[in-house]
Order: C-alpha cells, then sequence, then structure tokens
C-alpha cells in the first residue's frame, strides 16, 4: 500500500510539474455515479465518485490518473469511502495528417490499493473517424499482465453531438463491445446506449448497458460465505445515472 501511494504520488507530481510548462493542456474531472460498470461488467452496483486528472503534453502526448471510489461495499466486496482502483495511463497520437482520421497507442495500467491482485496492465490501439455530423470510434485492447493476460477485447462505437437550446447540448452515443479471453468464452459480450446533456462544465447522463451472450459477459454471482460461493462480477446493473465536472485550464 505504501508503494501504491508513493507512486501515485510520484505520477501526480510529475503531472504537476509538467503542468507547469508551456503547450499543456490540463483537464481535471470529477464523476458521480449511480454505480461501475466497466466494458458492461459491473464493478460495483452502488454510487461511486470517479475523479481524473489528464495532461495533454505538446507532440501528441497525453498523461493521466484516474481513480475510482466506492461509496458502497457490494456484498462487502469493497470497503466504503476508500479508493478501490487507481489507474496510470498515457497515449501518443500518431502523426498521420490524415483528414477526420485520428490514430493513437496507449498503454494503461490498472491498480487496485488494498486488494491482494497484482496490477492488470494493457496496451491500446485507437481509432477516430469524423463522419461530419457524428464520430465513429474504435478501440483495440491487449492484455499483458495480472488478470486480463492475454485477454482482447475491442469496442466500436460511434456519438454525436448538437445544441438543443443556448449553450446545452444533447450526446448520444452507443457502443458494442467484443471480448476474446485467455480462458472461456469469445463473441460479442454487450452494447450500451448512453444520452446526456451538457452545460458549460457539467454534464449529466444515463447509460443503458445491455448483454449480447451471457456466455462471454457473465451474470452476477453473488458472495454468499455460508455456501462457500466465491464473488463473481458480471452483468449485473442496466442503468447508470452519472453527474460530471470538467474543468479544463
Amino acid at each position: 500500500m505504501k508503494r501504491m501511494i508513493t507512486g501515485v504520488a510520484a505520477v501526480a507530481l510529475m503531472m504537476t510539474s509538467a503542468a507547469m510548462a508551456e503547450d499543456v493542456a490540463v483537464e481535471l474531472t470529477v464523476d458521480v455515479a449511480s454505480a461501475y460498470v466497466f466494458r458492461g461488467e459491473t464493478l460495483n452496483d452502488g454510487p461511486v465518485v470517479q475523479p481524473g486528472l489528464e495532461l495533454a503534453l505538446p507532440y501528441g502526448i497525453t498523461l493521466g490518473v484516474w481513480g475510482n471510489i466506492d461509496l458502497d461495499d457490494y456484498d462487502g466486496a469493497f470497503e466504503k469511502n476508500q479508493f478501490s482502483e487507481i489507474d496510470v495511463y498515457v497515449s501518443y497520437a500518431l502523426p498521420l495528417n490524415i483528414d477526420a482520421l485520428d490514430v493513437s497507442i496507449g498503454y494503461t495500467e490498472f491498480t487496485y490499493p488494498g486488494a491482494e491482485d497484482k496490477a492488470d496492465r494493457e496496451v491500446g490501439l485507437e481509432f477516430g473517424y469524423d463522419l461530419g455530423l457524428a464520430e465513429l470510434g474504435l478501440g483495440l485492447f491487449y492484455g499483458v499482465d495480472g488478470a486480463i493476460d492475454k485477454t482482447f477485447y475491442a469496442e466500436l462505437g460511434i456519438g454525436t453531438s448538437f445544441e438543443v437550446a443556448t449553450g446545452v447540448d444533447l450526446d448520444l452515443a452507443g457502443a458494442v463491445g467484443y471480448l476474446n479471453p485467455d480462458e472461456g468464452e469469445r463473441g460479442f459480450s454487450g452494447y450500451s446506449l448512453t444520452a446526456g446533456l451538457s452545460y458549460g462544465i457539467f454534464r449529466a447522463s444515463v447509460t443503458y448497458y445491455g448483454q449480447i451472450d451471457d456466455d462471454v459477459l457473465l451474470d452476477y454471482v453473488s458472495a454468499d460465505p455460508e455456501n462457500e460461493i466465491d464473488f463473481e462480477n458480471g452483468y449485473d446493473v442496466e442503468v447508470v445515472g452519472m453527474l460530471s465536472l470538467a474543468l479544463e485550464f
């Protein structure tokens, strides 16, 4: 735990130092959500707070740190009001100079303070294409260590935003995921549909998570110490509401 705190402090110090340099954009975000769902999988069915800090550096480099604080213990799986996850990531936007197309490569390290699990590590390749009225995105991710080692995940999404009143934007997005784990069934796991309203630095959204194949995105199994049933994450929450705050410097 001490090493975790030291590592996070070092990253924060590095990001703060970088933010003092010229030509650096800083974004601070805080999300309050009714549940924590990641790629269709429920990680907590109760309320969470998710702060993040991201730096857009010169030469197409982005550096960020993100965390999840559980306000609910999810059947005793977590401690309330504690960080259960802290992620550090870096990405590089390739200088392709192709109209409407953005491509970036990245690396993410998922860490779990207080848990016995070691960090999960993942590399990714992401594409974004501007269709004019909407933007198409494709993310390809491969686990290189931890519980997601040798696991491939792909997500295809589309999103659009348009003004519905003065200063108010309506955001609509949809995505579908494909999972190929090192062990287990592979196939299309789930999909998500999101609608949100943005006004200045504030945003409110609702996301529906659907299950495509329950052999790929497993159903949730609750912890039951008396029957010795292991706690197992899976498809448990369908609808997540979120309030967000984003500050740019």
